[in-house]
């Protein structure tokens, strides 16, 4: 458990697991990457680690341990990226600005995703309206939040651009477009053209998604 360095556990489908990892590789840290395969966070070994059994979890030296991976994301500028401050910046006024995108992220955005996707893909319930309205307002924020930037959190990039980029990609395993919300579909393909590691950590995950998206049932009731 982080004995000789940091370890991240890890799934390439989830959508926290690929902003770490892009954080990781803006970081350049060497840590040892456990990918998980499915269900095996549930394994005892790994539940006496987490007790919640979510990824990504994080281990580093000391026994630490951490999950939810915006945490994660602050924790390694915090501890790893002493030259890259402007990732999380210090000055308490942008420190903010970042820290609200991430809970908009975890909160509202992720949510929304979930509770207008997963219902109709995974039952024989219809896709519900108020719940496709709630989800397509949260696009229409993103969306606003870069007509006033060239990031998501101010004008340079920072842990909050590795949290939403990653939340709105997965989008692509459902081959639903966002063409229609300009300033976010721009900042999405400048992202994808600007890091260079963008597809070594995304990829593979949306692709595994979109797998399972077809696997499912009902999941021609999804609207494009």
């Amino acid at each position: 458990m982080g004995l000789l360095g940091p370890e991240l556990y890890y799934t390439p489908v989830n959508t926290g697991c690929r902003a770490v990892l892009m954080c990781i590789k803006e970081l350049n840290i060497d840590i040892e990457l456990k990918e998980m395969k499915m269900n095996q966070q549930r394994t005892p070994w790994f539940v006496n680690m987490n007790p919640q059994a979510t990824v990504p979890t994080l281990t580093d030296e000391n026994d630490f341990v951490l999950w939810e991976s915006q945490a994660i994301l602050q924790y390694l500028v915090n501890k790893y990226g002493a030259n890259r401050r402007d990732l999380y910046p210090e000055d308490p006024e942008q420190r903010a600005a970042v820290d609200r995108i991430l809970l908009f992220d975890n909160g509202s955005l992720r949510n929304s995703f979930k509770e207008f996707f997963y219902p109709p893909l995974t039952s024989d319930k219809d896709p519900d309206v108020t719940k496709e309205n709630a989800f397509k307002q949260n696009l229409e924020y993103v969306d606003f939040f870069l007509t006033r930037n060239r990031y998501i959190a101010g004008d340079q990039l920072t842990i909050a651009d590795f949290s939403v980029l990653a939340s709105i990609t997965q989008l692509e395993g459902l081959d639903y477009r966002i063409k229609a919300y300009g300033h976010l579909y721009e900042w999405v393909e400048t992202l994808k053209r600007e890091l260079p590691y963008y597809d070594e950590c995304n990829t593979a995950g949306i692709e595994e998604f979109r797998t399972w998206v077809k696997s499912q049932k009902y999941s021609y009731k999804i609207r494009k």
